[in-house]
């Protein structure tokens, strides 16, 4: 995929960011499973606070990219609201892993973790197959140019 896709259609360079944070989830999945298991815990933990770290920078900067230069194009769309609410509610959820990290308790780790991995996946098939597809219809070639200057700036 080349830069001028996305410069021409912004919303490819979302969906890609979708696919790293959904490989990124199944490396939390297991670890949460690995925990709830009762196996290697140290390694788990580890892969736990280093996907918090993705989701924390990458994954949070991708939402915050989406509320600027997309969701207000599409002050019509019902599903908008929905997903601003599940981006602060991931943002909530990664503060209460990051606690969970802090006090040491395998159980709790994997228990957010296995919310915040259902959470968004959801959110991110829900984007994929629903929101992306109407906002292209929605936007046309001037409106999805209007995201990618948003973008930029």
């Amino acid at each position: 995929m080349g830069d001028e896709h996305v410069s021409e259609d912004p919303l490819r360079g979302f969906e890609a960011e979708h696919r790293e944070a959904l490989a990124e989830l199944a490396q939390l999945e297991e670890a949460a499973l690995g925990l709830r298991a009762g196996g290697d815990t140290a390694r788990h933990l580890d892969t736990a606070a280093r996907v918090l770290r993705v989701l924390s920078t990458a994954v949070r900067a991708h939402n915050e990219a989406e509320e600027r230069a997309l969701f207000p194009l599409l002050d019509d769309d019902p599903t908008v609201p929905v997903f601003v609410a599940e981006h602060r509610q991931l943002r909530a959820l990664e503060e209460e892993l990051a606690a969970g990290l802090d006090s040491g308790s395998p159980q709790r780790v994997a228990g957010i973790a296995l919310h915040i991995v259902d959470l968004l996946r959801a959110h991110i098939e829900r984007e994929d197959l629903m929101l992306f597809p109407s906002a292209r219809a929605a936007l046309g070639p001037e409106g999805l140019a209007e995201v990618a200057r948003r973008l930029a700036h």
